[in-house]
């Protein structure tokens, strides 16, 4: 058997937004959630960056630049969060949780984090 890792050799992405801090980042998140009903989500953090990704639908020319190493997502939200925490919660809405994977490791997103702080983040 063989196996062989062929990783992402471009990642690119539409429109971006950032928010002032991860409070503001999750508020938006959800905006939709009714007090008192209990909801969770997850986010990604890397390298000091809280953030999440849209990505485009499949089509065959997505398809097809992603077998060529090209990944493409449509937009990208994110907010400066110096230090990990593994969940956060926003004391008006005690219900909702919001878990935060540390993917700084990553093979992709923790190269995205140090990229997002160095060229996009804006001093808050």
């Amino acid at each position: 058997m063989e196996i062989d890792f062929d990783p992402y050799k471009k990642l690119s992405f539409k429109s971006y937004l950032q928010y002032d801090s991860p409070e503001a980042f999750v508020k938006i998140l959800i905006v939709a959630v009714p007090q008192g009903v209990p909801a969770q989500t997850a986010l990604h953090w890397s390298n000091g960056v809280l953030f999440r990704f849209a990505n485009f639908q499949p089509t065959d020319s997505i398809v097809k630049e992603y077998v060529a190493g090209h990944l493409l997502w449509d937009h990208l939200d994110f907010a400066p969060m110096p230090q990990y925490a593994k969940q956060i919660q926003l004391p008006d809405n005690p219900l909702v949780t919001i878990n935060v994977l540390n993917v700084s490791n990553h093979t992709l997103f923790g190269p995205l984090g140090k990229w997002i702080r160095e060229n996009l983040m804006k001093k808050v």
